[in-house]
């Protein structure tokens, strides 16, 4: 099952070695960009994606903020913080990322666990949208029969008034 989901490495400084983070990201198809170009041409066909943000905070956001405008707003990212720790950095990315990590800290059964929890998600959005897009069609179809019925129910009540008038 987990073959069938397509994740996005973007590692700017190059810093995981490609057996890590093929080991890293076990069971799923992956992919690996080193800068934002390279991310956003393969951003529409992943499922989640991983920023490596050691020292490219600012390249971390406009992808982020790309992404969810102009390409997929139900893709999740996942970032690892390598580096000094920057509260403005981590207040910016708060509502686009679904979990952060530190590089120091980050175990990888629980980088696999946010895997799967964000891929879930991001099925969940997709469902979401899914389900507005068909409420609003039928409440589209709706108006049209409310219209139809008006029209006849007025066609009628004029009849009646022609047919008594008539009498």
């Amino acid at each position: 099952m987990e073959a069938n989901y397509q994740i996005l490495l973007v590692d700017y400084d190059n810093s995981i070695p490609a057996p890590f983070s093929n080991t890293m990201i076990n069971g799923y198809r992956m992919k690996k960009a080193k800068d934002n170009a390279e991310a956003s041409s393969m951003a529409r066909s992943s499922d989640v994606i991983i920023l490596m943000a050691s020292e490219r905070k600012r390249e971390c956001i406009k992808l982020m903020e790309h992404v969810r405008g102009a390409i997929d707003p139900t893709i999740n990212f996942i970032v690892i913080l390598g580096g000094q720790q920057d509260n403005g950095f981590l207040d910016r990315i708060d509502k686009l990322t679904f979990q952060c990590f530190n590089k120091k800290n980050c175990k990888l059964v629980e980088l696999a666990k946010a895997i799967r929890n964000a891929i879930e998600m991001r099925a969940l959005k997709i469902r979401e949208k899914m389900f507005v897009q068909d409420l609003d069609r039928i409440e589209g179809e709706l108006i049209k029969v409310e219209h139809r019925l008006y029209t006849i129910s007025t066609i009628k009540r004029i009849g009646n008034n022609d047919a008594t008038f008539l009498n």
